[in-house]
């Protein structure tokens, strides 16, 4: 499973996010996900492991995505929830709620 995986930001929707495991190369990324995508910019590179901690997927998973498709989207819509939902509690007065309590007003 070691290897590095190279991140790239969407400069169309935010908080979107392709790793994929050659840097610079986008041939194999269907043309429909590049067009929604935008063009890439490159946020860093890391070596991916068994412990590796990461965000929103396990090591397993992403490297099961890239050996598979040779990429992985990361789209981060929870955090969006979580502003917007504090954003009005601060306009009616009321305190901000904690990750924990905001994932109960979701399932």
């Amino acid at each position: 499973m070691d290897r590095l995986v190279y991140v790239y930001k969407s400069n169309k929707k935010l908080r979107s996010f392709l790793y994929i495991v050659e840097k610079d190369v986008f041939s194999h990324i269907p043309s429909g996900l590049m067009d929604a995508f935008g063009a890439p910019e490159f946020v860093m590179v890391f070596k991916l492991h068994a412990d590796r901690k990461l965000q929103k997927i396990t090591p397993e998973e992403l490297s099961k995505a890239l050996d598979e498709k040779g990429f992985f989207l990361r789209i981060d819509l929870q955090d969006e929830e979580e502003n917007m939902l504090n954003q009005e509690r601060k306009r009616l007065g009321l305190p901000p709620l904690e990750r924990e309590q905001i994932a109960d007003y979701f399932h």
